[in-house]
């Protein structure tokens, strides 16, 4: 748990887990393109990826942005929650950026089927809402679908006010309907990334294409353009997948990028 701010917003990384991925799994044609860049690998050739939410508070508002990985991989967000001074019931909002099973593990308490927290609204990308209900997938039928169900869902698309330095952004290429929150704030910016990009590899190749999305030369043109957009205006980023607690600032180095950590 970290806890930064950008303007009246505070940003608070939440970690629910940290697992390692062999670099071919994450990257296409990661023996060929990674292998410049091992600092950034275990000594096994793995990328080490952390599975990251994040709390935004401003003005009596707490949202929560993604769920995790949850109990199955034994993930650490009601504790990361509890260690921030936040109750599940103080959560009005939960958006998320997308609908893989990564992060939308926390909707529902196992035990009772109910929602984790009670009294949010789960803000869902209208259209990962229908290619994941014609798809069905385990994780969202365990997850999401129920949300509709109970009545605790509202679909969302395009540019969406949360509050008045909040605002939803589509960012498609890993899904279909893959959305960032951007934030500006007294005169600073700030970015909750989601998937746009998974790890530090990202930055400084981001022509590399990732396994996990689902349109890949989308999903390009989306990290390429976003990197871009980041530099320029400085933003402070909360990137879920970057290493733990994925708070940082992608920078100009040469004619490219790189990730610097918050310190």
């Amino acid at each position: 748990m970290k806890r930064a701010r950008v303007g009246d917003v505070e940003v608070v990384a939440l970690v629910d887990c940290v697992e390692s991925y062999d670099a071919n799994s994450v990257y296409v044609d990661a023996a060929e393109a990674v292998v410049p860049l091992s600092g950034y690998l275990d000594s096994e050739g793995r990328v080490a990826l952390n599975f990251g939410c994040f709390l935004l508070c401003e003005g009596g508002r707490t949202i929560l942005v993604d769920t995790g990985w949850g109990p199955e991989h034994h993930g650490l967000l009601p504790d990361e929650l509890r260690e921030a001074g936040v109750g599940l019931d103080e959560i009005d909002t939960v958006v998320f950026t997308h609908l893989h099973g990564d992060h939308t593990a926390w909707n529902l308490d196992r035990t009772t089927g109910k929602p984790m927290f009670p009294k949010a609204r789960y803000l869902v990308p209208r259209a990962d809402w229908d290619h994941y209900s014609a798809s069905g997938s385990a994780s969202f039928v365990r997850d999401v679908a129920p949300l509709e169900r109970l009545d605790y869902l509202d679909l969302i698309e395009g540019e969406r006010v949360l509050t008045p330095s909040l605002t939803t952004l589509p960012t498609p290429g890993h899904t279909p309907g893959h959305t960032s929150i951007a934030i500006t704030s007294g005169g600073e910016h700030g970015f909750i990334l989601g998937d746009v990009v998974f790890s530090e590899v990202d930055a400084v190749l981001p022509d590399l294409l990732s396994t996990f999305d689902g349109d890949r030369e989308l999903a390009r043109r989306t990290r390429l353009a976003i990197l871009q957009r980041l530099v320029d205006d400085g933003s402070l980023v909360g990137a879920s997948h970057i290493r733990a607690p994925g708070l940082g600032h992608f920078v100009r180095e040469g004619t490219g990028t790189r990730w610097r950590p918050l310190a």
